[in-house]
C-alpha cells in the first residue's frame, strides 16, 4: 500500500496507542465478580470480543457468563465500575511501541490524525490527556452504547472524509468489520490473539506502531 495516497490516518487506542487490553479484561472480570473461576471465564470472554462497544462488552459478558437478566440498575453500575477499572488500566499500562513517533512523523508530513475508540468521549479525553497524547492528534472520537462501525460512519460523514483517503490501523475484528462497512482500507497492530490471519480485507499485520512506521515512514528502530 502507497501510504502517501491516504490523508487521513485513524488509530485504535486500547492494544493500539496504549497497551491496556489486558487490564481491562481483568477489569470487566472484577466488575462482575470476585470469584476466581468466574473471573477467569470473563477474561477468556473478553478476548473474543475485541472492537464490541462497551455496552455490548457487558450484555455479552450477563448472557454467557452470568446466565441471568440485569436486575434494575445493574447494568449501570457494571458500566461505572468498569469505568473506573479501565481508566486505572489505561493510565497505568505501557504506550504502544513507537505510537509517538509514529504520530509526530505523520504530524510533520500534515496528515490526519484521528484516534477512534469505544472508550466514552470524556473518559477517553481525559485519558490521552494525562498520557500527553491528544497534542498528537487532529480529531478524537469516542465511543459509547454504539458498535465501533457506527462511530465509524458518523466519523467520516460529519468530518466529510472520503473513504478512500482513509486508513483504520486497530486490533480487533470489530474493528475490523468497521472498516470493511465503511470501505477504509484497514491494517493490524499488535495481532496477538491471530484474529486477522485469513481475513479478507486486512491490507497489512505488523506486531506495533513502530514495525508500521519503520516500513512505511522509514523511521528509526524504536527501542
Amino acid at each position: 500500500m502507497d501510504i502517501n495516497t491516504k490523508r487521513v490516518f485513524i488509530f485504535d487506542v486500547n492494544g493500539v496507542l496504549v497497551l491496556s487490553n489486558v487490564g481491562n479484561a481483568w477489569g470487566m472480570a472484577e466488575a462482575f465478580t470476585s470469584d476466581p473461576k468466574l473471573a477467569d471465564r470473563i477474561v477468556q470472554l473478553y478476548w473474543q470480543m475485541g472492537g464490541l462497544d462497551r455496552g455490548s462488552k457487558i450484555r455479552l459478558v450477563q448472557d454467557r457468563i452470568i446466565r441471568r437478566p440485569f436486575q434494575e440498575e445493574e447494568f449501570e453500575l457494571r458500566w461505572e465500575r468498569f469505568r473506573e477499572l479501565s481508566s486505572r488500566s489505561m493510565m497505568t499500562a505501557p504506550l504502544g511501541r513507537g505510537c509517538r513517533e509514529v504520530l509526530a512523523c505523520l504530524g510533520e508530513r500534515g496528515k490526519v490524525r484521528v484516534a477512534l475508540s469505544n472508550t466514552p468521549p470524556g473518559q477517553l479525553d481525559d485519558i490521552l490527556k494525562k498520557r500527553c497524547l491528544d497534542r498528537f492528534f487532529d480529531v478524537v472520537r469516542g465511543g459509547g452504547d454504539w458498535p465501533k462501525s457506527e462511530s465509524l460512519a458518523r466519523l467520516l460523514k460529519e468530518e466529510g472524509f472520503q473513504p478512500g483517503e482513509c486508513l483504520f490501523l486497530a486490533d480487533g475484528r470489530g474493528d475490523l468489520e468497521a472498516a470493511r462497512l465503511s470501505g477504509v482500507d484497514f491494517v493490524g497492530i499488535n495481532d496477538v490473539a491471530g484474529e486477522f490471519a485469513g481475513q479478507e480485507g486486512v491490507s497489512a499485520i505488523y506486531s506495533d506502531l513502530a514495525a508500521w512506521g519503520e516500513e512505511n515512514l522509514g523511521l528509526r528502530p524504536v527501542d
